[in-house]
């Protein structure tokens, strides 16, 4: 198979109107500016809700721990435990996530690099021998409760 000289040229014309800038779009609006500055990264909701079950395990733990990779939101350093707390939006949640309108495509990019940065973070500490929980942002408390006891359960042996 082979291209012709006008294949080539109207393909690449093609992938220089989508090229996809790695600095953030304009936002749709100032409101739209405000609401996503405002986004918290540390200490969100859901990660108190994590925190909340984790206490009633009585399980002693640390919080945003820089020292390992990815920055877990949680880890409980005796059992060899890291919990990150996923967004559904920012981690693209397979049963959630819903790309916006605007700037789909610059989104789109910018959830898969961060899917891949959650794999490769996730590989890393299973390799030093860490084992890792993916909680999600619409996972009910009950929901966390039983995947964190696995993961206690499963450490004591």
């Amino acid at each position: 198979f082979t291209y012709s000289n006008h294949d080539v040229t109207s393909r690449t014309q093609l992938c220089q109107d989508v090229t996809i800038s790695n600095s953030p779009p304009k936002p749709k609006s100032a409101a739209v500016s405000k609401h996503m500055s405002g986004i918290r990264t540390k200490r969100t909701g859901v990660e108190q809700r994590a925190r909340k079950v984790l206490r009633g395990e009585r399980v002693k733990f640390k919080g945003n721990v820089k020292s390992l990779p990815g920055s877990p939101d949680l880890v409980i350093p005796e059992l060899g435990i890291v919990i990150f707390v996923n967004g559904c939006f920012w981690h693209g949640c397979p049963r959630c996530y819903t790309a916006p309108k605007h700037n789909r495509a610059w989104w789109n990019k910018k959830i898969a690099g961060n899917r891949r940065r959650d794999r490769r973070v996730t590989r890393k500490l299973r390799d030093q021998g860490y084992s890792v929980i993916h909680l999600w942002e619409h996972d009910s408390d009950k929901r966390m409760q039983v995947r964190v006891r696995g993961a206690l359960k499963s450490s004591k042996k």
